[in-house]
């Protein structure tokens, strides 16, 4: 009866192996492990669907949690039909139209708040957001400074950056922003 128990007193620990292996990695050990997002931008993901050449891509990192996160991101474009404008990360899912949470570039015209980078009218925009970065939308649940509300966003797929041009002032080309992996 004895050499019985031995192998027993293992099942619980097995078991638990098995649910934690066939967890998906965000829900076994938390979201803190996706850090990596990507967008490919195109006119059709604009709402409603715009006709043009111009493409983009928009990579993300994110360091740290909360408020005090940063978020690196690099932004390339080209192919715009009109002058550029701006480009922002908004917070809404696919083929809904959302508020703007943090502007990735901005021109004489729409600049952004300080620090926010000049736009090229084609090429790459690099930099490192913060809390002072985060503009919103309030209307949304977002308040000024929230960069974990904007982190929330992002991973919850909620997020979809775009650019926008003097022909199409509501974005020429915008993508949903996603895990790297996916």
């Amino acid at each position: 009866m004895r050499t019985l128990k031995r192998p027993l007193s293992f099942v619980p620990l097995i078991a638990l192996a098995a649910i934690l292996l066939g967890l998906p990695t965000s829900v076994a050990f938390g979201d803190d492990d996706r850090r990596e997002f990507r967008a490919r931008f195109l006119g059709v993901n604009e709402t409603p669907s715009v006709s043009t050449e111009a493409t983009a891509s928009l990579s993300v990192r994110i360091n740290g949690s909360g408020d005090t996160a940063t978020i690196d991101y690099t932004l390339t474009f080209s192919g715009l039909r009109a002058a550029v404008t701006q480009a922002h990360i908004h917070f809404g899912q696919a083929r809904v139209l959302g508020g703007i949470m943090v502007f990735l570039c901005g021109t004489a015209t729409n600049p952004g708040p300080a620090g926010t980078p000049t736009c090229p009218q084609s090429g790459t925009v690099s930099r490192t957001l913060t809390a002072a970065d985060v503009v919103g939308p309030a209307n949304q649940g977002i308040a000024a400074g929230q960069m974990g509300r904007v982190i929330d966003a992002i991973r919850a797929g909620a997020a979809y950056g775009n650019v926008h041009s003097t022909m199409f002032p509501g974005g020429e080309t915008r993508g949903q922003l996603r895990t790297a992996r996916d």
